[in-house]
């Protein structure tokens, strides 16, 4: 191999400061499974950060498991939009009448609610695991943390790192 068909190494956290050192050593990891676009707004993320894309995610889930939040029982409105032929009206509405459903939304609940209510969510994605280290009581304590949500460890720093991102780019607006 030449010099020239070797790519340069770029290190997220290069000239920022690391991660504080934890009471033991990080031997423990876990994994996020990540599209391709996603891989990039991480990767891109924490290049403006100077962190690397193991302290990022670590720091969130870590964060995320230290916040003691009681069972939200508060009820969260949200609105969809999707655009229909006037057939396709015509048969939601008549869907609509067969279900006994008030409005769309009630319908559109209703065919959802199943999903919602499984353990554990999965769906056919092509991803990439990343890998982020945490100590043994960090371990212990994001892995309690993420079985009581119900959700699969690898799909929850996802969530939580694309929220971050999303915020972190509503506020340079």
């Amino acid at each position: 191999m030449t010099n020239a068909t070797k790519k340069e190494v770029v290190r997220p956290n290069r000239g920022s400061s690391l991660r504080p050192r934890g009471e033991s050593p990080r031997h423990h990891f876990l994994y996020v499974d990540v599209t391709k676009e996603e891989q990039k707004k991480i990767h891109e993320y924490c290049l403006e950060q100077k962190i690397s894309v193991s302290q990022f995610l670590a720091d969130l889930v870590i964060k995320d498991a230290a916040q003691s939040k009681p069972k939200r029982t508060q009820k969260v409105t949200i609105r969809a939009e999707f655009q229909l032929t006037p057939d396709e009206q015509e048969k939601l509405e008549l869907l609509l009448r067969l279900h006994q459903k008030d409005s769309i939304g009630q319908f559109v609940h209703e065919l959802i609610q199943p999903n919602l209510e499984v353990q554990r969510l999965h769906a056919p994605l092509e991803t990439t695991p990343l890998r982020y280290y945490l100590s043994a009581e960090e371990h212990e304590k994001v892995t309690k943390h993420m079985a009581s949500k119900g959700i699969a460890a690898r799909n929850y720093g996802v969530v939580l790192a694309l929220k971050a991102i999303a915020k972190a780019r509503n506020k340079q607006k």
